[in-house]
């Protein structure tokens, strides 16, 4: 991507988007982490390995368009939303109004962060 178009509004959605492809990995690793018992079971271990090796390459390609702190509070937001809700499907946590009511606070967060207010592209700084 040259310096010219780096930072245009179509560079910001592909990025946004590979920070959704990042939050989608990140979910799969972190519930993939029981799994693996303690990373004592060698199959499951290189699949989680694998998945955050996966988790971060797109975030990496990302904030060189996005703010790292806008992009890297949305990942890691949808990541903990995605597997909080993994986990009360598949692994049996504790399903509460609580924990819901939580997981749509990080929700709307995380819809702040990407929709509300400008943003600077990687490298501008705001006067």
């Amino acid at each position: 991507m040259s310096e010219a178009i780096a930072g245009t509004p179509r560079d910001r959605r592909a990025a946004w988007l590979l920070v959704l492809v990042s939050a989608c990995f990140e979910m799969a690793w972190a519930s993939g982490l029981p799994v693996t018992e303690g990373f004592s079971r060698p199959g499951p271990t290189v699949m989680v390995v694998a998945a955050m090796i996966a988790s971060f390459i797109p975030l990496a390609r990302a904030v060189r368009v996005l703010p790292i702190g806008s992009a890297y509070a949305v990942w890691t937001g949808l990541g903990a939303t995605g597997t909080a809700i993994i986990g009360m499907l598949w692994h049996g946590d504790l399903v509460s109004i609580g924990r819901i009511a939580g997981i749509t606070l990080v929700i709307f967060g995380v819809i702040g962060l990407r929709f509300v207010g400008g943003e600077a592209s990687a490298g501008e700084t705001r006067p």
